[in-house]
């Protein structure tokens, strides 16, 4: 329904002028308490934005988002409209769009402008997933921001005439790099958006993960999952029934296979000994031992999957070149008892986060522990009566190890006093909300960070929990402890793997040296 320049309003039912059509929407302004100067101030924004659409043939019902931001940024001819212009040159404001942002809602209510019809609904969801994570103790800065981003976002599909269950990664990109005229305070140009910023993201994909847990919307919105390949998929789905590995070391032998797979091809039938050697040695140019070992393993366990599913022949595998690692080549790092009880006795106990921050170094320092292991740590796996602890090593082989008194001592203290309310069976959860169990062994490895920081002992590596593990045998192997007790502590599979610390007790190895060719010292 565009309107003339003389002032009349073209539709099926008749004309109408355009001053009693905006007579409608000033009457709706009027019940609002609106000053005069204000209501005077949108109404005029208000008929600058209907006669432009009619001097661009734009009909009312198909206004959108685009159609604003081509308004906005459009090269003012519009008759009578030099003090809107002046705006649009001198302020470099947004101001004068908000006559016609309110005239868009006002014409959405009448029913004169097609959109999907939930923007009411979807900000009910909103305030029903804040109070949601309200109840999980989210501060209220983070609230904030997520009810600020949220919103937006759900304003954005709306303007955008997109519902809610179309929402894909696709069209969450277009909102990152949308050119914002959205009605709100996220208008002011210094809140622009930015594409390396998870402000928007990350609070939009939990907002539909928790619509999708409600049946709101079909499926929640994981980038990470987008397009996945489905011989990606079996593949990671063999892992975890065959090899016995952790969910963290399944997840990088997939990330690894999908960046291999893109270089051998798609059609494994098609897949050589050469083609498999070619790619894996270019790899290793530039690449760590480290890097180099687990590149040959996930190619190995590719092949394998591959082979077992008869995609490929299993002489493929033996195809795969090993990356050059010399045997008992290093030393292990480790920090003296004495270091390890300062970094134990860092922990500010008075706060909660303390409090269990000590209990987790404790297990690190008298069990040696792998990160993983704390981080899978629950409750049934402690048995209190007999002063036992339960692990799952590498191989997921469960070990029980003797629980000392003041790591016992520490647990049941963080359980008691510090450790938020939550019905989890893990031990140990993050100290701030939404208190959850630890994503991965990377929390583990920042509290051993900031305890070696708080101790002033920046230049210390590793700054993780294998220097625990490192020291706790080092300080064994000099008490003269067995390798093999050393090495039923440590879980190892062979005794080849605690042999490496025998290279640490410096008096045993002076005693069995061996003068040097020529007399020298």
């Amino acid at each position: 329904m565009p309107i003339s320049q003389t002032g009349t309003m073209r539709s099926n039912s008749g004309e109408a002028t355009l001053e009693d059509y905006l007579g409608a929407f000033i009457k709706r302004l009027r019940a609002s308490s609106l000053s005069y100067t204000g209501i005077s101030r949108l109404r005029t924004q208000a008929r600058h934005f209907l006669l432009w659409l009619d001097r661009h043939r734009i009909p009312i019902g198909k206004v959108d988002h685009d159609v604003l931001r081509r308004f906005r940024r459009h090269d003012c001819r519009c008759p009578g409209m030099a003090g809107q212009r002046r705006k649009m040159v001198e302020t470099n404001s947004r101001r004068f769009m908000t006559g016609a942002l309110k005239l868009v809602r006002f014409l959405e209510q009448e029913g004169r402008i097609e959109h999907p019809g939930e923007l009411v609904d979807n900000l009910n969801h909103l305030d029903a997933f804040l109070e949601h994570c309200a109840a999980q103790d989210y501060g209220t800065l983070r609230l904030g921001i997520y009810r600020g981003s949220c919103r937006h976002v759900l304003i954005w599909l709306h303007q955008s005439r997109i519902p809610l269950r179309d929402v894909s990664n696709e069209i969450l990109d277009r909102f990152l790099d949308h050119d914002c005229v959205c009605p709100g305070s996220f208008e002011a140009p210094q809140r622009r958006l930015s594409r390396c910023s998870p402000r928007y993201e990350y609070p939009f994909t939990k907002f539909l993960r928790y619509l999708a847990e409600r049946g709101v919307v079909s499926k929640p919105l994981d980038p990470s999952c987008a397009d996945e390949d489905p011989v990606i998929e079996q593949f990671g789905a063999w892992l975890r029934q065959h090899r016995g590995i952790g969910e963290s070391t399944v997840r990088h032998h997939i990330q690894l296979a999908r960046s291999l797979k893109a270089d051998l091809g798609p059609d494994p039938a098609e897949y050589t000994a050469g083609l498999t050697r070619t790619i894996l040695l270019s790899r290793f140019t530039g690449a760590s031992w480290h890097q180099a070992r687990k590149l040959a393993t996930a190619m190995r366990m590719y092949l394998r999957f591959l082979a077992s599913s008869g995609l490929c022949t299993l002489a493929m595998v033996a195809a795969v070149p090993k990356a050059p690692v010399w045997a008992l080549a290093s030393l292990p790092r480790y920090v003296s008892a004495k270091t390890i009880e300062q970094l134990i006795g860092s922990c500010d106990t008075t706060k909660p986060v303390g409090v269990r921050d000590k209990a987790i170094l404790l297990l690190l320092a008298r069990l040696a522990l792998r990160a993983g292991d704390i981080v899978a740590l629950r409750f049934e796996d402690i048995d209190w009566r007999h002063a036992l602890i339960r692990v799952c090593g590498k191989s997921r082989q469960e070990t029980r190890l003797p629980l000392p008194q003041d790591v016992g001592n520490a647990i049941l203290t963080y359980v008691e006093h510090a450790r938020p309310p939550i019905p989890r069976n893990r031990v140990f959860l993050r100290a701030r909300a939404p208190y959850r169990p630890f994503a991965s062994s990377g929390a583990v490895t920042s509290i051993v960070a900031h305890a070696l920081d708080r101790a002033g002992m920046e230049d210390v590596r590793p700054r993780g929990a294998y220097l625990f593990r490192h020291s706790a045998a080092t300080r064994l192997v000099r008490s003269g402890e067995s390798l093999e007790m050393i090495g039923a502590l440590l879980r190892h599979r062979g005794i080849d793997t605690t042999a490496i610390y025998a290279k640490v007790d410096r008096p045993m190895l002076l005693e069995v040296a061996q003068p040097w060719i020529g007399g020298g010292s």
